[in-house]
């Protein structure tokens, strides 16, 4: 019998086939085979050059924890010098308020070693009358909300029985309580020294307002009876003075020439005016002494009465006025029209020569106060002289181009003044004046 290829009769395969198993093996390892010398080889170098990325990374990031732990260890340091060298008291309390930490200031404040201190209560160094205060501020900040910080004033008792008043900052940190605590007790004695020079100041002011008014009063009254006493005589040198003049060609040999006439003239036009400047002081001063009925104000019907007064200055002259709307403002009537009397007065006057004359009012209020200005194109002021501009008898342009007596602003600015207000005005010669009269909103105290 024959026997298909490859078969044997001990059944193992033929040496062909094997040959083809084996060089197959070489070139293809089966699954499952164990690995070459060089497969572990390269397995083994793979490992290790893996762990040795490990052992790097390891490297740089123990590198960078020690820089970690270097700039944190410094930043430590910087705060807690902050910390000890802080001006104000710092101390750090447990939920119990117990001393846990405190810095250089707040040991001086106490007058305690930080040996002393830690592991206390805070309570213990606070006055008894602050106790109950400071323990409501703990229990706030430990409770539930936790509030973002506490102010309290308070009295600390430092050593050697000494005390003293406190601010008191609190806030919760954690678990932890901070509390700032920095010493004001300059700022509350200077501020008991300033409520008792308060108390006494406003009683020196009261005294010193009674004898201002008093001497006020005689000073009017001395100047009122002054002005009664001078006006007879004053009247009777100007009666007698015409009687002389009409006699003294009679009385003379030869007639009396123009130089006598002259100096009898001289003599009655003298008297005359200080007749009339007595009566203008005489007015000046009642003008204080009468009572004044401070009510609410239009002074838009205030500047209406005003223009209907001096309608005669009017006559034969080109004026033209530009009035903003006013308000209305808490004073007396009779005599704030007297203020804008005078000043618009002033502005027609100081005008005369302009052939078209400019006069504008107008209005500003701020906070405190109503301002009024009155502006003209008139011949206007120095500024060098503004310091003489509401004194009384005071001019600053000559007598003979402008008549006047050097009363109206003087009248003006007291009148203003007793109404709480204030007056002041700029010029520029020949290029006109204004005057402002800055009023209050709320009403002055009036005497």
């Amino acid at each position: 019998m024959g026997h298909a290829p490859g078969d044997s009769a001990s059944g193992r395969p033929s040496p062909d086939l094997r040959q083809q198993a084996e060089d197959r093996l070489l070139t293809q390892p089966l699954a499952g085979t164990t690995p070459t010398l060089e497969q572990l080889q390269l397995e083994f170098q793979l490992q290790q050059h893996e762990l040795q990325v490990h052992q790097v990374e390891l490297t740089l990031q123990n590198e960078e924890l020690q820089r970690s732990n270097s700039e944190l260890e410094q930043a430590r340091d910087r705060y807690r010098r902050l910390y000890d060298l802080a001006p104000v008291g710092y101390f750090s309390l447990d939920p119990g308020g117990h001393i846990t930490e405190v810095n250089a200031a707040g040991r001086a404040l106490l007058g305690l070693g930080r040996e002393q201190l830690l592991g206390r209560r805070f309570l213990l160094f606070v006055d008894e009358a602050s106790r109950t205060s400071l323990a409501a501020l703990l229990k706030r900040l430990n409770g539930p909300g936790q509030p973002r910080g506490q102010r309290l004033e308070l009295r600390l008792l430092r050593q050697g029985s000494d005390v003293l008043d406190g601010q008191l900052d609190a806030v919760m940190s954690g678990a932890d309580i901070q509390v700032a605590v920095t010493d004001i007790s300059a700022l509350k004695g200077a501020q008991a020294a300033i409520l008792a020079l308060n108390e006494t100041l406003e009683e020196r002011v009261a005294e010193r307002t009674t004898q201002i008014h008093e001497l006020n009063e005689e000073l009017e009254t001395f100047v009122h009876s002054t002005m009664q006493a001078l006006d007879t005589p004053l009247r009777h040198i100007g009666s007698f003075a015409a009687l002389l003049r009409q006699k003294l060609p009679q009385l003379t040999d030869p007639p009396a020439d123009h130089t006598q006439q002259h100096y009898l003239q001289e003599v009655v036009s003298a008297a005359e005016r200080v007749q009339v400047l007595a009566e203008a002081l005489t007015e000046y001063f009642r003008l204080g002494r009468q009572r004044a009925r401070f009510i609410p104000v239009s002074l838009e019907k205030v500047l209406t009465e005003v223009r209907k007064t001096l309608r005669p200055q009017l006559e034969g002259r080109v004026v033209t006025w530009t009035q903003e709307p006013l308000p209305t403002v808490t004073g007396d009537s009779r005599t704030l029209q007297l203020v804008f009397f005078h000043l618009l007065d002033n502005a027609l006057k100081f005008s005369a020569a302009r052939p078209d004359v400019q006069i504008r009012i107008s209005a500003q209020e701020n906070a405190r106060e109503y301002v009024i200005l009155i502006e003209d194109n008139g011949v206007g002021f120095n500024m060098r002289q503004k310091g003489r501009l509401f004194a009384l008898f005071q001019h600053l342009h000559s007598a003979q181009q402008f008549t006047g007596l050097g009363l109206g602003l003087a009248m003006v600015k007291r009148i203003v003044l007793r109404h709480g207000g204030r007056v002041w005005g700029e010029g520029k010669e020949e290029e006109g004046a204004r005057f402002w009269v800055a009023l209050p909103k709320r009403p002055a105290q009036h005497h």
